[in-house]
């Protein structure tokens, strides 16, 4: 399934997939089918659906980064997070396909 969103200035576009396409080196999202839906569902505004989706992702992201660092999600810091994505950064730099975290920010203005 193909989806799409739309900040000020940029457009995101990706697929939604399981963990299977994940480990297979295709895009990996961190909110699943599932508990969007259970977001669509709660009866939050859309403010507050925007809000729930971004921190259950968030909390998805921070299991994998865990797991990346050795650590329960409880250990981790601002320190760690930031050791973390630098990592991942070099990853994407040298192979794209071996990075979490995948876009090409080439064209972004800063």
């Amino acid at each position: 399934m193909l989806f799409s969103f739309r900040f000020p200035s940029h457009q995101f576009a990706g697929r939604r997939c399981g963990a299977g396409d994940a480990e297979g080196g295709g895009p990996r999202s961190f909110l699943t089918l599932e508990e969007a839906g259970l977001v669509e569902i709660s009866g939050l505004s859309t403010h507050e659906r925007f809000l729930c989706r971004l921190t259950i992702s968030s909390l998805n992201l921070l299991r994998v980064v865990a797991e990346q660092e050795g650590c329960s999600i409880e250990e981790l810091n601002a320190g760690r997070v930031c050791d973390w994505f630098l990592k991942d950064k070099l990853k994407r730099e040298q192979n794209i396909g071996s990075a979490v975290l995948q876009w090409d920010d080439s064209d972004l203005p800063f």
